[in-house]
């Protein structure tokens, strides 16, 4: 199915605070695995959660983890130091579980900490790095855009339709994008895709 949308440029005020955003280090507000204050879990609710976190290690197929998923989102706050431990200490698995989860809800307030825990080295792995930008992007820094764009150029049906829907979710940009292209057409969408950043960079910096 096209995910071609028609919808208006993002403004250059919401593409300004994402960038400051993502430079932007507030002692004040970041926040540690230790001293974050989220919702916290009843004990047998941490007790589930930490069953749930150990399941997405043996996590079987695709439907199961859809399913593991769904279950993160559904308990929402209460998870979240899981979901950053998982960000912070996991193997790869777990962390591209867990930023797929972040990713889904969209919570701001995980933005500071997720930058903070997400280990310099992780993002050495090109899956990883996307499923990071990704969740930046959802939660409105938009400084990693560029590695979704790059992700257009992927064979891969799956990661393509993954960053074109993330990058018009994002952006509200008119730029056509169908998972059925040629990889020739897909070429054309991704030099579109850079002109596109190109120009609102160059439009933020004459503000």
């Amino acid at each position: 199915m096209p995910l071609t949308t028609t919808r208006r440029l993002l403004s250059v005020s919401l593409l300004t605070l994402g960038a400051l955003a993502s430079c932007a280090t507030n002692a004040s507000t970041s926040a540690s695995l230790s001293d974050s204050q989220w919702l916290e879990a009843s004990p047998e609710l941490q007790r589930k959660i930490d069953q749930k976190e150990a399941e997405v290690l043996v996590c079987p197929d695709q439907f199961t983890w859809i399913g593991l998923s769904d279950w993160f989102q559904s308990v929402g706050e209460p998870t979240y130091p899981n979901l950053l431990e998982m960000v912070q200490y996991g193997n790869t698995r777990q962390r591209s579980f867990s930023l797929c989860v972040i990713a889904a809800m969209q919570d701001r307030r995980l933005l500071e900490p997720v930058r903070e825990v997400m280990p310099a080295e992780a993002l050495a792995s090109e899956g990883i790095r996307r499923e990071y930008a990704r969740a930046l992007a959802k939660m409105g820094d938009f400084s990693e855009l560029p590695v979704l764009i790059e992700a257009l150029r992927d064979s891969s049906p799956e990661q393509f339709g993954r960053a074109a829907r993330a990058l018009e979710t994002v952006t509200n940009s008119d730029i056509p994008v169908s998972a059925s292209t040629s990889p020739e057409k897909r070429e054309e969408i991704v030099e579109a895709w850079l002109e596109w950043w190109n120009n609102q960079q160059r439009d933020a910096l004459l503000r």
